[in-house]
């Protein structure tokens, strides 16, 4: 999906801290799972409300349907926030299954302009001879040399020059999520970072975490005061992200495993294949579009050893994990290997 140029991309790297920032110290005593649904007064479900344990860093997001499952202390409390409602302290008391209403919205939504929104969605059918769409300034241009554009990293604006084609609608995204999703950090102190008005995504290619408030302006999560972050996209997935220099020399990196013994992480690089098309009349070559290509690599690291490249497969999970993982493997019987089974894995071993 491609931002709107209208977009003012901060160059900063920030993070907006809550006015009601969460602290507290990791503790790693006994948990049990508790399963619940956060709801209104009406009895609609609050999509991705943030459930924490109150005295603890144990956090993660409702679904879209306002359902949650969390590992929690059993003797403290559930502490929940969503954008526009009051926020609200329950007691866990040992409950398994907890429902929760939260009061008093104040609006409706979020008001966050939808990532999908800057997709490109209009093409010029009709040019002039010699004359061809170059995505970038968004200022016409006859018969321009087409080697000196460099144009913008988006596809919903063009350049005229020349060649004679339409650019279709961008293929691909430099976007890890197919919309801005909820999210949050735990800094390097070992405290909650949230802002329940935020939302945020990924970026492929500067491999920065972004966030926005409204989807019109967006800046950057500051890598240098955060432990780890996390981001639910709407399949309630969580995509975790940590520095890690040694694996892709940017700000943040996706990490799928991760024990204090060993890491696996997900390395993309993306990058814009611009539209190449040519003809002589007869024949023709090359794309019409722009195409955001992803190449994903994943490197397995033990501690204090270099970065070792892997594919996501059974065999080599059992050798790299020296058994730790034979238990889960075995339970998951002829499921194929892929990302969430390995993020799975990575929970299983946490356990």
């Amino acid at each position: 999906m491609q931002l709107k140029r209208a977009i003012v991309m901060k160059n900063i790297f920030t993070i907006t801290f809550a006015t009601t920032l969460l602290s507290g110290v990791v503790a790693f005593g006994q948990t049990i799972p508790v399963t619940g649904t956060v709801d209104n007064e009406k009895g609609q479900p609050i999509p991705y409300a943030f459930v924490r344990d109150a005295q603890h860093n144990y956090a993660t997001y409702a679904d879209s349907v306002g359902a949650f499952k969390l590992n929690v202390d059993p003797a403290s409390t559930l502490e929940v926030m969503a954008n526009n409602y009051e926020a609200k302290k329950i007691n866990i008391n040992n409950q398994a299954n907890i429902k929760i209403v939260l009061p008093g919205a104040t609006a409706a939504g979020s008001g966050i302009k939808s990532l999908k929104e800057g997709e490109q969605t209009a093409v010029t059918p009709f040019l002039q001879a010699r004359q061809q769409l170059v995505v970038g300034s968004g200022v016409a241009m006859n018969n321009a040399d087409p080697s000196t554009h460099t144009g913008g990293e988006g596809g919903s604006e063009a350049v005229v020059v020349r060649s004679g084609f339409a650019l279709e609608p961008t293929k691909g995204s430099r976007y890890l999520l197919d919309d801005w999703a909820p999210g949050f950090g735990v800094s390097k102190k070992d405290s909650l970072v949230v802002e329940i008005a935020n939302a945020y995504s990924y970026d492929k290619i500067t491999g920065n975490i972004i966030f926005t408030n409204d989807g019109r302006s967006t800046a950057g999560v500051a890598p240098a005061n955060i432990k780890n972050f996390k981001i639910y996209d709407k399949n309630g997935i969580c995509h975790t992200f940590v520095n890690a220099p040694e694996i892709n020399g940017k700000p943040f990196v996706e990490v799928l495993l991760n024990t204090p013994k060993y890491n696996i992480y997900k390395k993309i690089d993306t990058k814009l294949q611009r539209a190449n098309y040519q003809t002589n009349g007869v024949l023709e070559t090359g794309h019409r579009y722009d195409e955001y290509v992803d190449d994903v690599r994943y490197y397995f690291v033990e501690a204090d050893n270099k970065p070792q490249s892997i594919s996501l497969k059974k065999s080599t999970l059992k050798k790299l994990l020296a058994g730790d993982a034979d238990n889960f493997i075995a339970s998951q019987g002829s499921r194929n290997v892929d990302e969430n089974y390995v993020r799975e894995l990575s929970n299983s071993l946490g356990k």
